[in-house]
């Protein structure tokens, strides 16, 4: 196991009249360097399990384990694993204080009490990484930016820290469909280029189902459905009842399918979807 969970609960307010079990024994393993999604209706509890992945919150119950060793309260110990898991927030634009791209970028790596030449670096190194040009930004205002352009920039404020693990709550909400798309291409790149695991919290599959490797599925807090990516798509009744669709495309190989055609329905993409269909009709070509 490298990241995961173990019968993990999680209570907010427990003891008052306002006591609410947000998460219900969730158990779950990832392994490094995978592309993984945890989808679900909105209050299914996405956003409270990615919190708990990088230790900004305690269980009421249960475990969170990184590498096999579970997650301590230890000071010393969370801040060792948040350099490790990186976590951007909905919207993390929001969070900005410095006055240039460069100051709020490097405000984590100068936390770590680094020298100013290798923060120096560590803020080229991560604008280069998400595509902005270091000379042409870095003395910028953040918040003059497109709503693009600061989200990437609040993604290389995390990777400035170098983490081995991003995770991402709701990644694409506010931006355009090309920010959209620029914003995956990214994250595609980091985990196959990089090496880096990365895990989305979403209920939007569109993009992010084509990358998937594995997909955790939540509802009312508990963890309904758990495995590779083709194997949770090839579900579509059940993420139905649960008021999730598949991409467009997606939907449309299931209804192929279902009306006796031999297609694959785990076809994310345009692109997938017309060589499928183009493979089908070499099989019936007269």
């Amino acid at each position: 196991m490298f990241i995961g969970t173990e019968k993990l609960t999680h209570t907010y307010m427990p003891g008052t009249p306002f006591a609410t079990e947000a998460l219900q024994d969730v158990s779950f393993n990832l392994q490094q360097g995978e592309f993984a999604l945890i989808i679900g209706p909105s209050g299914s509890g996405k956003s409270t399990l990615i919190q708990h992945l990088n230790g900004l919150l305690r269980p009421t119950s249960g475990r969170v384990l990184f590498e096999g060793i579970a997650v301590g309260s230890n000071k010393h110990e969370l801040l060792r694993l948040r350099r490790r898991i990186g976590l951007v927030f909905q919207i993390p634009e929001e969070q900005f204080f410095s006055e240039s791209v460069f100051d709020e970028i490097a405000f984590a790596p100068r936390n770590l009490g680094l020298d100013e030449s290798e923060v120096e670096k560590r803020v080229n190194e991560s604008l280069e990484k998400v595509g902005m040009q270091a000379e042409k930004f870095r003395n910028r205002h953040p918040f003059r930016l497109s709503a693009g352009q600061k989200r990437l920039v609040a993604i290389a404020a995390v990777l400035s820290l170098q983490p081995e693990v991003l995770i991402f709550d709701e990644p694409t909400v506010g931006l355009d469909a090309i920010s959209r798309k620029n914003l995956y291409n990214l994250l595609t790149a980091l985990n196959q280029k990089d090496g880096l695991t990365v895990i989305i919290s979403t209920h939007h599959l569109d993009q992010a189902a084509a990358l998937a490797d594995s997909v955790l599925v939540l509802n009312q807090g508990r963890l309904v459905m758990a495995g590779p990516a083709e194997n949770i798509f090839n579900k579509r009744k059940q993420l139905y009842e649960l008021g999730l669709t598949l991409p467009p495309v997606t939907e449309i190989m299931h209804e192929l399918a279902e009306k006796g055609l031999p297609v694959k329905t785990a076809v994310y993409t345009l692109q997938e979807a017309r060589g499928e269909i183009k493979n089908m009709k070499r099989r019936y070509k007269p």
